[in-house]
């Protein structure tokens, strides 16, 4: 898989010495790497601020969650067309836009006098990451050799790992001594630095090829994301602005409408954007709903927690995030023992074993919510929870692109990248919603603060463990895939089209 991703991705000018990087590659992929860090720390970021930011905007749970939410629903929304940018702009290009996107966000967030400006200053740097990720694998694939591709994808591995663990821990630090705002002002002189770095140091890896993009598609998959996600939120809440159904139907037509074209546009043999033949092969279908309920509850865990933990028991900002800092960094350490694990044993052993892990940590997190549990207990659930998503997240995306035929990796790579954030916004949206919505309740029928936090916690811990068997119940069917039959298998030929490739590398994943 890797030499004929190596060979479609090959940089504009090859080294000479095919065993060697060219002259300035390590600071190329030091740069991109730093950059991404930082982009990907961002997703994660506010989880702990969330009591704050309510506090000092005067806005509920409900609606602070937006911030994340429509982060990841954006980044879901966009990735599908990062191929059709990395293809079309020079590598330099892409990475300025990206990184002065996410700078120029982060400058309006800081200066944000309310939520809407909040909102839209979230946007614009969910606008830079979604490039940035797969701009960083690509580069990769370009600048380093077959013979050491692995060990440098092992560390973009952890940097993607690694970054959104440690974002809510480190959140608690900042806004305890320096509010909500303070978290912007951390990332504001690092997104700058990393601008003006990558402006000078970075040297285009690539030849822009004029592709076409289908900008119905784009605007369908914005409707149906946004639309089904808006509904969810509201029906959690239990109040919208709008009536409950006119969100999620106009969510289902116009995902019908970006389903029935992308196919449409492969039988015209056009360029889809987004590929849906991968998700025709069960063993590839199958992984997609375990990843799908891995992170569902990891971005559930990670976004609800940190509410509880101020909400119910009282603890600062800080403690949350300490709390949550040993999970984290276990399920960052652990991935790359893990790869090795799957290679020795296949998917079955490791994922079985870690989405009952998640099932039962959210289960487990619900029955103790009312039971004020005390540190201890938070940290063994939350290391629990992580290692089931460690053991489940990187053998299910291996084993299901593993399943595919070579003409095929890139779109069931760029299928799990959408599928990611998607999920993760569809979590933050369900779990936060159901939490205010019986938070409501129980402060209408006499309730105290704290009581209530812990009743909307606990229920939203019990849904998110029963949607996660899901999970548990796809993995029971996931099985090794046959290698030389996957690569080999032509029954479905590439399209003809040479634009047709646009999508990321497959080794572009990584949990949230």
């Amino acid at each position: 898989m890797n030499r004929e991703l190596h060979e479609r991705a090959e940089p504009a000018v090859a080294s000479p010495d095919r065993d060697r990087m060219p002259a300035g590659g390590v600071i190329v992929l030091a740069v991109i790497m730093a950059a991404a860090f930082v982009m990907i720390l961002n997703e994660t970021i506010l989880a702990t601020a969330l009591p704050s930011l309510m506090r000092g905007l005067d806005i509920g749970a409900g609606t602070a969650q937006w911030v994340t939410t429509g982060f990841v629903l954006v980044m879901a929304t966009v990735t599908p067309a990062s191929g059709f940018v990395l293809q079309r702009w020079r590598t330099r290009v892409v990475f300025v836009a990206a990184v002065g996107s996410f700078v120029a966000g982060t400058l309006l967030a800081l200066a944000a006098p309310g939520f809407g400006v909040l909102l839209v200053a979230r946007i614009i740097q969910a606008l830079g990451t979604a490039v940035m990720l797969p701009l960083l694998t690509t580069t990769v694939m370009q600048l380093v050799p077959a013979a050491r591709r692995g060990r440098y994808l092992g560390f973009v591995t952890v940097v993607m790992g690694t970054s959104p663990a440690i974002g809510p821990p480190l959140s608690g630090l900042i806004v305890d001594g320096l509010g909500w705002r303070g978290i912007f002002m951390v990332l504001l002189p690092i997104g700058v630095l990393a601008l003006a770095v990558g402006a000078v140091k970075l040297r285009d890896q690539n030849t822009p090829t004029p592709v076409p993009i289908d900008g119905w598609s784009v605007l369908a998959a914005a409707l149906a994301f946004g639309g089904l996600v808006y509904g969810i939120n509201a029906i959690g809440e239990g109040h919208a602005v709008l009536p409950l159904w006119i969100p999620i139907l106009l969510g289902a037509v116009a995902l019908a409408v970006f389903v029935a074209r992308q196919l449409h546009r492969q039988r015209r043999n056009q360029t889809p954007l987004l590929d849906l033949r991968p998700l025709g092969r069960a063993p590839f279908a199958l992984g997609a709903v375990v990843v799908a309920a891995a992170v569902l509850a990891q971005a559930g865990t990670m976004s609800l927690l940190p509410l509880y933990l101020q909400g119910a028991l009282g603890l600062d900002s800080r403690m949350a995030g300490l709390l949550m800092l040993p999970g984290g960094l276990l399920m960052a350490a652990l991935s790359l023992p893990i790869g090795r694990l799957h290679d020795r044993c296949g998917p079955r052993p490791l994922v079985i074993p870690g989405t009952v892990a998640i099932s039962a940590s959210l289960w487990a997190f619900g029955i103790a919510a009312t039971h004020t549990p005390s540190p201890l207990v938070i940290v063994a659930l939350y290391l629990v929870i992580n290692i089931g998503i460690a053991a489940t997240l990187p053998p299910t995306m291996s084993t299901a692109l593993g399943a595919l035929p070579r003409s095929q990796y890139e779109h069931g790579s760029a299928t799990l990248s959408t599928l990611q954030p998607l999920a993760a916004a569809v979590a933050v949206a369900l779990f936060i919603g159901i939490m205010s919505n019986t938070q409501a309740t129980q402060l209408a029928q006499g309730a105290t603060a704290a009581v209530a936090s812990a009743a909307g916690t606990q229920q939203a811990f019990l849904i998110g463990g029963a949607v996660a068997l899901a999970g548990l119940l796809a993995a029971v069917f996931l099985r090794r895939p046959d290698t030389q039959q996957a690569t080999t298998d032509t029954t479905e030929p590439e399209h003809s089209n040479p634009d047709q490739h646009q999508s990321t590398p497959a080794e572009s994943q990584a949990p949230i």
